[in-house]
């Protein structure tokens, strides 16, 4: 996957980010998320977030002078599980842990890479939405089986 750049962003208190990628194509972003996470505390404050820019070189957005930022990449995959466009990461990595899967062994239930297994269980890349039938699927039939 490119990496993803930024072209514009408006930010909106709470937690909205309209977002206007290189590309042309537009997304809103709830970052709520982030909010209660170490060190992004000051996004609370409305002045505070309303003071976001665009990452020099499109790379993210940032506060305070790159005090507190947010990568590009983790922005798109985020809008897309908002969209339903991605299985999120925290429904991926549930699970892998309800179901006992190591990396190893998730790549080998689904049929793909130990690499793209860290990238999605680490929310470096969004999860195609046929991922999440997969992991639904094999989910089912490991159930059917040991009935």
């Amino acid at each position: 996957m490119n990496q993803q750049m930024i072209k514009t962003i408006i930010a909106e208190a709470p937690s909205f980010l309209t977002i206007l990628w290189r590309s042309g194509k537009q997304t809103r972003v709830d970052i709520s998320e982030y909010l209660n996470s170490p060190g992004y505390e000051n996004l609370k404050e409305p002045k505070f977030f309303t003071s976001a820019i665009v990452e020099e070189w499109g790379h993210g957005v940032e506060w305070a002078e790159g005090e507190v930022g947010i990568d590009a990449d983790s922005l798109y995959r985020l809008g897309k599980e908002q969209a339903g466009l991605a299985f999120p990461v925290t429904d991926f990595n549930a699970w892998m842990e309800r179901n006992g899967l190591s990396l190893a062994t998730a790549a080998n239930a689904l049929g793909i890479t130990r690499r793209t297994i860290v990238y999605y269980h680490g929310g470096y890349k969004p999860i195609p939405i046929y991922i999440k039938l997969a992991c639904l699927g094999w989910e089912t039939l490991s159930y059917q089986q040991a009935a």
